[in-house]
């Protein structure tokens, strides 16, 4: 099913205060998961952008589990709740959700390559570059996603789910 539109339009932006911000709201409805609110937010001024992605039903806490063994796997589309820790044990990362987490909509790729830009200039030696063989398809990982919310998803037939 496709993300329906619920709302767009243009707003001040909160950054150059342009009246440029297109905003716009859509309601997915994601397998196993249930209601979503996706939220993007661009402003073709200053060029500066937010998307967010709210539930709108809270489920069973769950713990998902993927191996990551071939470069096709990387390209799995993962929902990452707002309330989600991930962890990846072969590359010692543990991110665990904070006040201010947006959920995202992303591939098991586009994870590793938000934990790297979260790293910044503090990724550095053998874990960064274990992180970037991983995200190249060199090595095989897990990724573990513990959910409290129910809501996180990766669509695979490979991915293992288990009550928290």
């Amino acid at each position: 099913m496709e993300p329906q539109l619920l709302y767009e339009g243009k707003h001040k932006c909160p950054i150059c205060h342009a009246d440029e911000m297109i905003i716009r709201e859509y309601l997915y409805d994601a397998p196993n998961v249930g209601k979503l609110e996706l939220s993007v937010w661009e402003c073709q001024n200053c060029g500066y952008r937010l998307r967010d992605v709210k539930p709108l039903e809270f489920l069973t806490p769950i713990k998902l589990e993927l191996r990551v063994e071939k470069e096709e796997d990387l390209g799995t589309v993962v929902y990452r709740s707002a309330f989600a820790n991930i962890v990846i044990p072969e590359l010692e990362i543990e991110v665990t959700a904070g006040e201010a987490y947006q959920g995202v909509l992303t591939t098991v790729e586009g994870v590793l390559e938000i934990i790297i830009d979260q790293l910044g200039e503090n990724c550095e030696g053998e874990k960064c570059k274990k992180l970037e063989e991983a995200k190249n398809g060199r090595i095989p990982f897990t990724l573990i996603i513990n959910d409290e919310s129910g809501l996180s998803f990766i669509q695979s037939e490979k991915v293992r789910i288990t009550r928290l």
